[in-house]
């Protein structure tokens, strides 16, 4: 698969457009909205893991801007924080990956993905707490 990483924190999204092209994929990385349109117009892309938290928009509300000249992009949304604190509730549109992403969680929901799937069960994925950037540094999320 061909994906989009939208994270502003650089070292979350290319770390993970590392482990997704390490699985074989084809991932490329974009800081905001405006980098992500860009590389959109220039590519097609199956899926977008978008940053939840990013200071021009939300990745539900990124999503949803994408959605509308991209109606087969598919959005996981990615978050230290659980779902249930960002208002994400069971059947959300929106599939979901806690960080740390761990490699069996991308697996399983680029599986559901690739089988069409638009919404990716957070049971299958076990919470784990956030250990953080450089001392003296607040992780973003």
């Amino acid at each position: 698969m061909r994906i989009l990483v939208i994270d502003d924190y650089r070292p979350h999204g290319e770390s993970l457009a590392e482990l997704l092209e390490s699985r074989g994929h084809e991932a490329s990385y974009a800081r905001n909205y405006v980098e992500a349109r860009r590389l959109l117009d220039i590519h097609r892309f199956d899926c977008a893991f978008l940053d939840f938290d990013m200071p021009e928009m939300t990745g539900p509300a990124l999503a949803g801007k994408l959605s509308e000249s991209f109606p087969a992009l598919r959005a996981v949304i990615v978050s230290a924080r659980t779902p249930e604190s960002l208002g994400l509730a069971e059947g959300s549109p929106f599939a979901f990956l806690q960080k740390p992403v761990s490699l069996c969680a991308l697996t399983s929901c680029l599986d559901q993905v690739q089988q069409g799937s638009s919404i990716v069960l957070r049971s299958l994925f076990p919470l784990a707490p956030y250990r953080g950037g450089p001392p003296g540094m607040s992780p973003p999320i």
